[in-house]
């Protein structure tokens, strides 16, 4: 990476250096429907995807343009990269980064801006005797990670010390 890119990036560098893109709410919706689908989509498969889990969970609905803006938003911090068949001209957009490299990363790096302490830290110090609300976080990670787990996905356990 040159240096114009590097400087063009660093505004989606996470808190002390790390490369964690920040996630706006629609980039998550993204990348959780690219993950779950397995190969890369086109912008209009994954507009038409976002519109129907909007539609069933009745949220707001995204412009075709909204989603084709992000994506290409998207690929300039790093989380996508464009796959264009010879022929087609058509792109396909796919994670650079596999889930379980970016939920550990990404959950880091709001409990650093939150809180100025690493995951481990907030994790641990939530476990600690006489912490009302602990039994509750960890009850709601455990579950977390068992529904994960029982997905059937082959990816790494994000949340492994609870």
């Amino acid at each position: 990476m040159d240096d114009m890119e590097l400087a063009h990036r660093r505004k989606y560098v996470g808190v002390g250096g790390d490369d964690v893109p920040s996630l706006g709410v629609l980039e998550g919706d993204i990348l959780r429907l690219l993950w779950d689908a397995g190969e890369p989509q086109s912008s209009v498969q994954v507009y038409e995807a976002m519109h129907f889990a909007r539609r069933r969970e009745q949220r707001e609905m995204q412009s075709p343009s909204t989603i084709a803006v992000t994506l290409s938003r998207m690929v300039e911090k790093g989380l996508l990269k464009v796959e264009r068949p010879r022929r087609s001209g058509k792109g396909y957009y796919g994670p650079t980064r596999s889930r379980a490299e970016i939920v550990p990363k990404v959950l880091d790096d709001v409990c650093r801006r939150l809180t100025g302490h690493s995951i481990g830290y907030v994790l641990a110090h939530l476990s600690k005797p006489g912490s009302s609300d602990i039994e509750d976080v960890i009850s709601a990670l455990r579950k977390a990670r068992d529904d994960y787990e029982a997905s059937g996905q082959e990816e790494k356990k994000v949340v492994e010390h609870v």
